[in-house]
């Protein structure tokens, strides 16, 4: 092959590798993940360290939400459908929810906690001075709630014996998994970005059935086609930005990940669930090695 036809064929690589499968571009979701990756890390890393074990535990899972809801309840009261589409509102699933669990009446002994408040704060701020700004924090949360909480939810579902899956699911999940790895290796070889190659990322299986008490992650559209939704809002508006303005974008979506540390630290419950869950298996190996011994003796 000669030079021009590899170079050729890097450029054609390159260039696909910025589009999502629906051809949305995502060069400037890129962007922006590159220049957050670090504190977007720092979080993922407090929750998987955090709910290790607790995600089957009804305290911590509602806790873990309520912490929340009071954000997405801004986000849909303050953000015109222009910016946030009505399908992805989530408020009163949330409620819908808390009402499940914590019965009816669930808002007369609610109030949200210190946290929640400076949050809020900094977003009255935040909406005061530009609604982009405010969408870079409601993209970030709506792409969570697509994403990681897809998959949160699921390994719940799934603990609590709500959810079976289809013959071959996984299956499908790690080949998709595996097929991802191939295609951000590629990107490697044309000395791409591998840690922000979005197209290659594989999409966490969509919760599809809505049990009661779970509607807060449920999302009856397709959820590839809401976030192609939403990524094609954030490239309208982050297009038309200039250097400054997207300066200040970025600094917002930072900060977005730094409060969400501050909210995740204040979930109830956490650390009675994980040491319960741990002393169970403790209990059982330490089980297992009994019978062996006596099996053996």
């Amino acid at each position: 092959m000669s030079t021009d036809e590899t170079k050729t064929q890097a450029q054609a690589t390159e260039s696909t590798g910025s589009k999502d499968d629906e051809g949305v571009d995502m060069s400037f979701t890129r962007e922006v993940r590159k220049a957050t990756k670090d504190v977007h890390n720092l979080t993922d890393v407090l929750i998987n360290a955090k709910f290790a074990f607790a995600l089957s535990d009804d305290e911590v899972w509602y806790d873990g939400l309520l912490v929340f809801y009071e954000l997405y309840k801004f986000f849909e009261a303050n953000l015109p459908e222009r910016l946030l589409p009505k399908e992805l509102h989530r408020a009163a699933a949330f409620e819908r929810d808390f009402a499940y669990f914590y019965g009816a009446d669930w808002q007369k002994s609610y109030a949200p906690r210190p946290a929640v408040k400076t949050y809020l704060a900094a977003l009255e701020k935040v909406a005061a001075k530009d609604e982009v700004l405010l969408f870079a924090y409601a993209f970030q949360m709506y792409m969570a709630l697509m994403s990681g909480g897809q998959l949160l939810q699921k390994k719940r579902m799934v603990a609590r014996k709500l959810w079976i899956f289809p013959q071959g699911a996984e299956q499908k999940q790690k080949q998709a998994e595996a097929e991802a790895a191939a295609a951000t290796e590629a990107a490697a070889a044309l000395n791409d970005d591998k840690d922000n190659y979005l197209a290659a990322r594989p999409m966490p299986e969509q919760v599809t059935i809505c049990q009661v008490g779970c509607e807060a992650t449920y999302f009856p559209v397709g959820i590839p086609i809401l976030k192609n939704k939403l990524r094609r809002i954030f490239n309208e508006v982050y297009s038309k930005l200039d250097q400054e303005k997207r300066a200040e974008y970025i600094e917002e979506s930072r900060n977005l990940f730094r409060m969400n540390l501050e909210l995740v630290r204040t979930v109830k419950g956490v650390n009675r669930a994980n040491l319960r869950k741990l002393a169970i298996a403790v209990v059982f190996i330490t089980s297992l090695y009994v019978a062996f011994k006596l099996a053996v003796k």
